[in-house]
Parts: C-alpha cells; sequence; structure tokens
C-alpha cells in the first residue's frame, strides 16, 4: 500500500480479496448453467460474499458521519489474518465495529450472549478481544481514549435485546450512525486528531497486500450473482405462467 493510507481502505476489503481468490481457483459455469441461473458462486466463497456484502452496506452508512469523525475499513490488526471491518474515531471515542449480516435471521441479544436462530456465536468475545487490541495500541502510542466494541447486524428479520451486554453494543446496521452521533462527546479534538493519525498510518498496522483489481473483480461477480438471481427469477414466472396455461381450461370448464 505504498503511497496510500488506512482512510483509502475499501470497506470489506479483506473478504472481498477472500471472494476474489475462491473464485479464481473456481470453475467458470458453463453456457447451460447460464442459460439457468445457477448461482456463480463458489459453496465456500458464500459467506465471504455475504460477509462482503454487510461489509459494504455498513461502510456506506459511515461516511454519513458528520465532520469531526474520522473511519477505518478492514484494519489488518493482530499477526494472523483478523482485521477489524470498521474502526471509528471520534468525540464519543474509539468505536470497534464488527458487521455481522444475517439475512432472514432472528437474533437474540443477552448479557453474556448473542444468539442467531437459536444457536449461541462468539461474537462477544471476538469483538472484545478487537477492541483490546487497539486499546493496547492507543496505550502504546500514550494516547488516552475508551475504546467500545460494537455488532452491527445486517439483514436480520428480527432483533431482540434482551439484555444489552455490559461490554458490547449490539446494534441494527440502520441505527448505528444516529447512535454514534449521539454518543457524549469524551475526546477533544486534538485527542481525536493523534488517535486518526495513528490509524491512518499503514506502518501502524500488519503489512498489506500490494494493490490489486480486487474490488473492480468482486463488483463483476456481484453482478453475475445478480444477473443469476434474475434469470432463475425469469424461470420461476415462466413455470408459474406455464402452469397457469395447463390448469385455466379445467377452471373454466
Amino acid at each position: 500500500m505504498s503511497g496510500e493510507r488506512m482512510r483509502d481502505r475499501a470497506p470489506g476489503a479483506a473478504v472481498m480479496e477472500q471472494v476474489v481468490r475462491l473464485q479464481a481457483s473456481s470453475p467458470p459455469r458453463s453456457p447451460l448453467a447460464r442459460a439457468f441461473g445457477v448461482r456463480p458462486l463458489a459453496d465456500e466463497a458464500e459467506s465471504w460474499f455475504s460477509g462482503a456484502l454487510g461489509e459494504r452496506e455498513v461502510g456506506a452508512a459511515l461516511a454519513r458521519l458528520p465532520e469531526g469523525w474520522s473511519v477505518f475499513h478492514a484494519v489488518p490488526v493482530g499477526s494472523g489474518e483478523a482485521d477489524v471491518d470498521h474502526l471509528v474515531v471520534g468525540p464519543g471515542g474509539v468505536f470497534v465495529i464488527n458487521t455481522k449480516r444475517h439475512p432472514g435471521a432472528s437474533l437474540a441479544i443477552y448479557e453474556r450472549a448473542v444468539l442467531v436462530n437459536g444457536v449461541k456465536q462468539p461474537y462477544l468475545r471476538n469483538s472484545d478481544l478487537e477492541a483490546s487490541r487497539v486499546r493496547g495500541l492507543l496505550l502504546r502510542a500514550g494516547i488516552e481514549a475508551p475504546v467500545h466494541p460494537v455488532i452491527a447486524v445486517t439483514g436480520a428479520k428480527e432483533v431482540r435485546t434482551y439484555h444489552q451486554p455490559l461490554r458490547a453494543a449490539v446494534l441494527r446496521a440502520e441505527t448505528l450512525v444516529r447512535w454514534l452521533a449521539r454518543r457524549p462527546a469524551v475526546l477533544d479534538a486534538d485527542t481525536v486528531e493523534r488517535a486518526a493519525r495513528l490509524f491512518d498510518d499503514p506502518a501502524t498496522w500488519r503489512p498489506l497486500p500490494a494493490p490489486s483489481d480486487t474490488a473492480e473483480r468482486f463488483v463483476e461477480i456481484e453482478r453475475e450473482v445478480r444477473s443469476a438471481r434474475l434469470v432463475r427469477a425469469g424461470w420461476a414466472l415462466a413455470g408459474g405462467l406455464g402452469a397457469v396455461a395447463v390448469a385455466l381450461p379445467f377452471v373454466t370448464r
């Protein structure tokens, strides 16, 4: 990322890279598969693709934060392959945001657990770990700022909060920006600027891959997925109309 800053990194960049890599090793669809709208994604790319859509959605929302806030995406924290989906700093503090996309799912939020369709997920533990890493980084840089883990949920049919967790906030993505903007001011402008400079410096984080056409290739994959969906819908409509045409003579007798 020579010459680039972390604020230039696109939302979902890390997961988009995974999708593109997995798709590159997957055989292309045959003409017949395309004609019938067979889904173009490799099985192992499905969850990564869904995650990328969620991060892009949250990233677009965070772009609407007012002046005085800085936002960073797909931040490579730690020594492995982990990354922070979104890192936000502003008057209200530092927020480590983990996006979770669950189309049509039901979520139940408790003080110590997040359940998705009744199954407990490690979201609270993972979010707390990411926040602690960012907290340690700030301390080493001599910057005193509260760090809050946040889980932003997209696509869910239902999110029921029985008891908001003590160490993390769990929110629907569409309420995230308003929630952040309403946080009480705890940082002065100088501290916000110092933290933003630290986060913006690529040297602060694990080295990133060289710039590539990942975003453009992901958009192509997204277009293929959307096109296949339309083809399947067309076949379903045609099938329904055909069934009506067959049944109609019997109904009108």
